[in-house]
């Protein structure tokens, strides 16, 4: 697989996607459990996606909700795309219980996602 995937989780806020593609028309799947910043004090339950960017040589990115393309599509971008979505109060939570699904028809290109999330928290008692 030639996409490699990075994300930076922050407890009790949002997650920074970002995926980059070295090769044509490859996937790859984010799920919620991905989206915890520790997965001992953090349930991720659903994720919106809240500001877009994109780059990519002639190629689309296609993001659905689901595991595979199968999944509701619910964005296609192309190259040089920003979306700061939650500048104007939207996101985009289609199904926002399901994974995060990807895909490039180009052969290279980076892919930004920022997510807020819904989550349960557990917490041990401490000092006592």
């Amino acid at each position: 697989m030639a996409i490699t995937t990075d994300i930076t989780n922050t407890l009790r806020s949002r997650s920074v996607i970002r995926i980059v593609n070295t090769a044509a028309n490859d996937n790859t799947v984010i799920t919620l459990a991905n989206l915890s910043a520790n997965s001992s004090l953090e349930t991720v339950t659903q994720a919106s996606i809240t500001q877009v960017i994109s780059t990519s040589n002639a190629g689309r990115w296609k993001i659905y909700r689901g595991n595979d393309a199968t999944g509701v599509l619910i964005m296609t971008v192309g190259d040089g795309a920003d979306f700061p979505l939650s500048q104007y109060d939207i996101s985009i939570s289609n199904t926002g219980t399901a994974n995060i699904y990807v895909t490039n028809t180009g052969s290279d290109g980076t892919l930004i996602l920022q997510v807020t999330k819904t989550a349960t928290y557990s917490t041990g008692l401490t000092g006592y």
